[in-house]
């Protein structure tokens, strides 16, 4: 079913390419809602909170050499500087316990560039399955994960910006929904991929196209 509004199959993109001379298509929000392009424009510069996360991107925009072409920093630098140019000290850790060496690592890396990091693995809190009404199912824990404690713990100790590491699709939403601190994702859980969802994209016309085209 094909939406109102759908970017993701424009041709024209001048919305970017300030220089293009055809007109936008019929379903470009941007030419259609006026209105809400004006609205959204005072909010995300004239809100504080807003303009510093926008300045705070431009600047790691810059420095990270998009300007120049040369994307010299990594998604974890990146994030790094984004809560040096906001003054952040205290990070939050949302991980998939299966990720948990990832996790080790990534809080060598946070608390060598001086953050103090809250990390919460997705089993703290876990209920026994049968005790939420699951049944229990071969290969899997007796146990269910808990995103909403793992948001709520961060909440506790009042992080300023929490990083979400391999959650699984829907404990993900749930822990975005209940944190208080922006979240940003780090890595998102695909265990056939190795955690690249992005590759089955370009695979989606050969090796995974009976899978992703009913």
């Amino acid at each position: 079913m094909k939406s109102r509004y759908a970017c993701a199959r424009c041709g024209v993109v001048k919305c970017f390419y300030s220089g293009v001379e055809a007109n936008y298509p019929s379903f470009c929000p941007h030419e259609n809602l006026k209105d809400t392009v004006k609205t959204s424009i005072e909010e995300g510069w004239k809100n504080p909170e807003n303009r510093r996360i926008n300045e705070a991107y431009e600047a790691v925009l810059k420095k990270g050499g998009y300007a120049s072409g040369n994307y010299s920093w990594c998604r974890i630098k990146e994030i790094i500087e984004f809560c040096k140019q906001l003054g952040y000290k205290k990070l939050g850790l949302g991980f998939c316990v299966g990720l948990r060496d990832e996790a080790r690592i990534l809080t060598d890396i946070l608390e060598k560039n001086g953050f103090e990091v809250v990390s919460v693995g997705c089993m703290a809190g876990a209920p026994a399955l049968g005790e939420v009404g699951f049944g229990e199912y071969r290969g899997a824990s007796t146990k269910a994960c808990n995103p909403i404690m793992q948001a709520k713990v961060l909440n506790k100790e009042k992080t300023e910006l929490n990083i979400m590491l391999g959650l699984c699709v829907g404990h993900d939403i749930l822990f975005i929904k209940y944190s208080k601190a922006g979240v940003t994702p780090l890595i998102v859980k695909d265990m056939a991929l190795a955690h690249n969802p992005a590759a089955a994209l370009y695979v989606s016309q050969s090796y995974y196209k009976k899978q992703l085209f009913p």
